[in-house]
């Protein structure tokens, strides 16, 4: 790996957290492979996350997750360099953190923490990476009564579905309960109580919403009559400056999304009729401590 002054200096300072003793692994990479952050101006941290790995030297299997690390310029955006691929099995040259410099309080992974060194193989094959893969890519479904089936994303720490939220179709994502992604009992009997009184619960957000960004609407609104000196259209019928109220508001917006944790802390994602041209209403709050805040994004 080549690289000027000012790269090598920073990759020696990044490589000093980390042991002098190269070893050999064999990874099985997870879905999060390809991404990175900043770690000076014009020096980017790659990583690419495993689901396991194997010692070649005995053969012996752990299923401790991990994350490999290294150090890339602009140039190198794209691949960075290694141009790892997901759920793929690697054979590479590493160095393991030092102990003193492992994160606390982190997910279950992140404290496993190795600096690749190299990339020796690509794709290979091993029984035992293999049935790992073949574990993780099984479909788990979860089914409640009131609420349906719901479908593990493995990648997100999620279950998900599509339900009916009064006429509209919903996505629904359930945290899992833990890293192993296997359970979403907290955020299930959090969805329970919502959805078992989702017209109540509808009729709340689209309220909130309405108190919080009317005002805003109406701004966004007049904003685009000055550029195009133009009407805009809503419910069928022309709208003039400030004319959307908090009723006019609140009935024109549509749920697309739900998320909910095990605390029961939850965002509400509503389509806002062009509103504000096609950026989404994200309401957040908790069962338990009610709605915080309703913003634009997108």
């Amino acid at each position: 790996m080549k690289a000027g002054q000012g790269f090598q200096k920073e990759f020696e300072r990044f490589c000093a957290d980390y042991e002098e003793e190269t070893q050999e692994m064999l990874v099985l990479t997870d879905e999060h492979v390809g991404g990175a952050s900043s770690w000076e101006k014009g020096i980017w941290r790659p990583s690419a996350e495993f689901l396991a790995s194997v010692n070649p030297a005995d053969g012996s299997l752990s299923k401790e997750k991990g994350r490999l690390s290294w150090l890339a310029e602009e140039k190198d955006k794209g691949i960075w360099i290694f141009d790892l691929k997901p759920l793929t099995i690697y054979r590479v040259k590493c160095r393991r953190i030092k102990e003193e410099k492992k994160p606390q309080n982190v997910s279950a992974g992140w404290e496993n923490l190795y600096l690749l060194v190299e990339v020796v193989e690509r794709e290979l094959r091993n029984e035992l990476l293999e049935e790992v893969l073949e574990e993780y890519k099984k479909p788990v479904v979860i089914t409640d009564e009131l609420c349906g089936s719901f479908e593990l994303e493995r990648a997100y720490n999620w279950f998900y579905a599509k339900v009916d939220w009064l006429g509209t179709t919903c996505r629904v994502s359930l945290e899992c309960d833990d890293e192993d992604g296997v359970t979403a009992e907290g955020a299930l009997a959090a969805f329970r109580e919502i959805y078992a009184n989702v017209e109540e619960w509808d009729e709340k957000f689209r309220t909130f919403a309405a108190q919080k960004l009317t005002g805003l609407a109406n701004e966004w609104q007049d904003e685009d009559m000055d550029e195009e000196d133009d009407d805009i259209d809503g419910d069928g019928g022309e709208e003039s400056s400030g004319s959307i109220t908090k009723e006019s508001f609140a009935k024109r917006i549509s749920i697309s999304e739900f998320t909910i944790d095990a605390d029961g802390a939850y965002t509400a994602y509503y389509e806002d009729d062009d509103m504000f041209y096609g950026h989404v209403i994200l309401i957040d709050g908790s069962i338990e401590d009610g709605m915080k805040s309703a913003d634009i994004a997108g």
